[in-house]
């Protein structure tokens, strides 16, 4: 297999193929837990950047698309994201893989699951549990290395997943054609490491919220942000702290989770 045939089969699977890997959230980016929606199908994109300006870990922008279906109480939200840089790299190494390397490119793929417990329709309140996975994977899982090239090139081995468990708490406020969203979500946060040649680092538990609006218009066309804070593990000092980050963001479709 040619070298760009290689970075093309590492994109595809990190992009379509993500869900083999995780089985949530995108690092970088808020969790969108509005509990208010409809049995539907939408598709959705997002921007998210750090609060915590100066921070070189979290400074760089995220970008992330994705789908979700709800049915009934039920909904199920897909997504991969990347950090624009990487997501700029990517592309010219597509390009001109005789001078870019990709084998440092990552993806991270995330599942959540919600369940309402009430609300929705005509309530103006609405609850709900959610809980789910995400994981980043890079090209080089895909482009067979051999684990002592990973070694050479710096490549971590394992996998860290983080899993979410919390609550939403959702308001809906009617504005005629359109009506206002305004949900807010404690949650905790367990990394777990997997998939490691010895032995694996020790998981991690911290707790951390978000707060959102959510814009549906027409019942198709809905705009949304959201603000996400708390601890998070920083692997090179060890330490547990406190990063935040903004996002904004945009879905069309149905229905379905907004």
């Amino acid at each position: 297999m040619t070298r760009r045939m290689r970075v093309g089969v590492a994109l595809m699977a990190g992009l379509l193929g993500f869900a083999a890997q995780a089985t949530a959230q995108i690092p970088g980016m808020p969790l969108f837990t509005n509990p208010r929606y409809g049995t539907g199908l939408r598709f959705h994109v997002d921007m998210g950047q750090s609060a915590d300006s100066g921070t070189a870990i979290t400074a760089s922008t995220v970008i992330q698309g994705g789908a979700s279906l709800a049915l009934g109480p039920v909904g199920i939200n897909a997504m991969v994201g990347t950090l624009k840089s990487d997501l700029t790299e990517t592309t010219q190494c597509v390009q001109h893989p005789d001078v870019y390397d990709c084998e440092d490119q990552t993806v991270s793929g995330a599942a959540l699951a919600q369940i309402r417990l009430a609300g929705g329709r005509r309530s103006n309140l609405s609850l709900s549990v959610f809980g789910g996975a995400a994981m980043d994977v890079k090209a080089a899982d895909f482009a067979g290395i051999p684990d002592t090239v990973k070694a050479l090139l710096g490549i971590v081995d394992g996998k860290q997943l983080t899993i979410p468990v919390g609550v939403s708490v959702g308001l809906r406020i009617p504005l005629g054609l359109a009506s206002l969203n305004l949900w807010g979500a404690p949650r905790l946060n367990l990394t777990r490491w997997v998939n490691c040649t010895g032995t694996c680092p020790e998981g991690t538990q911290n707790f951390r919220w978000a707060v959102g609006a959510d814009l549906p218009i027409f019942r198709i066309l809905s705009i949304r942000a959201a603000y996400d804070s708390g601890k998070i593990r920083n692997n090179v000092t060890e330490q547990n702290e406190t990063y935040s980050y903004w996002g904004i963001g945009a879905s069309i479709g149905i229905g379905g989770m907004r």
